[in-house]
């Protein structure tokens, strides 16, 4: 029995001895790695030279623009922490105009503040992130449409971000849209009317060999995670032989309505002549205008948008933001007509920021490199000149407290790497720690562990473009001297 105490007494006393020196150990190291990336921001930061040489003959010189297209998931689509960058770089080079914009308002999610949107139709949506549909998401990564043949849209801007440019983006490579400058603000009165419907369908796949469930869900164009779901699987284990459920292609159908009413006379509306191009049309105005109205440009089954651009004549940058709540980079991968769109953006500098919500699929990290290989290879494919620049996902935790160790893998991964440029927004935080109690950003996460604060957000966005334009500076003074 005194034996027993004594031992109970060492494993006791050695337990908690050891576990401050482990724990010391591995925020030692975290230490270490995050004073190592405050001296490397930028992994292969050379690769970020043709954008700087871009950037220092827009300074120079005053003239062009610079389109900087910054795509990911729900960290993106609110733009808090894209606004911040956006903001500080106009201010350095100048303000090209506000960007693309969606209507994130007409089917009740978030989305910038800068851009209001207003309608007497109903509208319905389908993001990338569902099994695919025949409404077509484009570069949006969310599909917006209306069977209402007499709807009315209005886009306006705050003041800062009148335009002269408007592109109106949509699925299609013929235009069914008329639009108006002059028309005075939309007003809608009446009861909302119903829209569009749409269905899943399931197909079934039998398990050959070699096969994995990534791969199933590839060749499908879904995501790991809705095999899983449709399934009822927990893990990604299948065998030989197994017949999966697969969610295949829904189908949107057309739901005849009529819109509310407005204070609009649309028959009498004055329209101006847009050049059309597939998947666009563009106008420029004489003149800066903060409105735009949209109308049916005759009968169809159904009307989709994928999203408008707004720029103004003034040199500087256009800072544009992509995003979708809950996305991977697979789920932006299976609707190759996103692909097909981003060069309507004429992107210069791409910027990547995913890896959240693949965490959370407890995706590996060789995993999570195959996939942004696939992703970059299929912009590759229509923006070959632009540059490509990644960022490393913000800490964040699952359950109960429990530590995200993923984002911390894809950090390690991708700063690993040597053909992409790379900034590590994970160990600039300081890794997990920076969300711990007394942690730096502790105040500014949200209860879900997962998301921030507009001020955690706008934080981050300030050490980006801090690094961003240190970068830029030092390689501007290789030329200054």
């Amino acid at each position: 029995m005194i034996f027993s105490k004594k031992i109970r007494t060492i494993c006791l006393f050695t337990l908690f001895l050891f576990y401050p020196l482990t724990f010391f150990y591995s925020s030692t190291k975290d230490a270490r790695r995050v004073k190592d990336i405050k001296n490397n921001v930028f992994a292969n930061q050379e690769l970020l030279n043709p954008i700087f040489n871009k950037l220092y003959n827009l300074e120079k010189s005053k003239k062009g623009k610079i389109n900087i297209v910054h795509i990911g998931d729900s960290h993106i689509q609110a733009d808090f922490f894209t606004n911040a960058i956006r903001s500080e770089l106009q201010s350095k080079f100048g303000n090209g105009g506000y960007g693309f914009t969606f209507p994130y308002s007409l089917v009740k999610t978030n989305g910038t503040r800068n851009v209001r949107y207003s309608s007497n139709a109903s509208w319905q949506s389908l993001r990338n992130v569902l099994p695919i549909a025949d409404v077509g998401v484009g570069l949006s990564g969310i599909a917006l449409y209306t069977s209402s043949n007499d709807f009315v849209l209005q886009l306006y801007t705050e003041e800062g971000y009148e335009f002269t440019n408007v592109k109106v983006i949509y699925p299609d490579k013929e235009s069914h849209y008329k639009m108006s400058i002059s028309a005075d603000p939309l007003e809608v009165t009446g009861a909302a009317p119903t829209g569009s419907t749409s269905g899943t369908s399931i197909k079934y796949h039998k398990v050959k060999k070699g096969e994995t469930l990534s791969s199933i869900s590839r060749k499908y164009r879904v995501t790991v995670a809705q095999v899983k779901k449709a399934n009822g699987m927990k893990s990604n284990t299948i065998r030989l032989n197994q017949s999966l459920k697969i969610p295949t292609k829904t189908t949107a159908k057309p739901v005849q309505v009529r819109s509310r009413e407005t204070n609009l006379d649309t028959e009498n509306l004055k329209f101006v002549n847009m050049l059309s191009k597939p998947y666009y049309s563009s106008y420029t105005s004489d003149s800066a205008i903060n409105r735009i109205t949209l109308v049916p440009d005759g009968k169809t089954a159904m009307y989709n948008l994928n999203g408008f651009v707004i720029e103004n004549n003034e040199p500087g940058v256009v800072y544009h933001t992509i995003g979708v709540n809950g996305a991977k980079m697979t789920d932006y991968i299976k609707y190759p007509l996103f692909f097909k769109q981003l060069p309507i953006l004429e992107p210069d500098l791409i910027i990547l920021s995913f890896g959240t919500n693949e965490s959370f699929g407890k995706m590996s990290d060789t995993e999570y490199i195959f996939q942004l290989n696939e992703f970059i290879n299929n912009i590759k494919a229509y923006c070959k000149n632009a540059t490509i620049l990644v960022m490393t996902p913000p800490p964040s935790m699952f359950r109960k407290g429990r530590q995200n160790t993923f984002v911390a893998d894809y950090s390690v991964a991708l700063m690993g790497i040597n053909y992409l440029p790379v900034w590590d927004l994970y160990s600039r935080m300081s890794g997990d720690s920076a969300i711990r109690p007394r942690g730096d950003y502790a105040s500014m996460i949200a209860r879900d562990k997962v998301h921030y604060t507009t001020g955690g957000y706008e934080a981050q966005g300030q050490l980006f473009i801090s690094d961003f334009l240190n970068a830029y500076n030092n390689y501007k003074s290789k030329y200054d001297k």
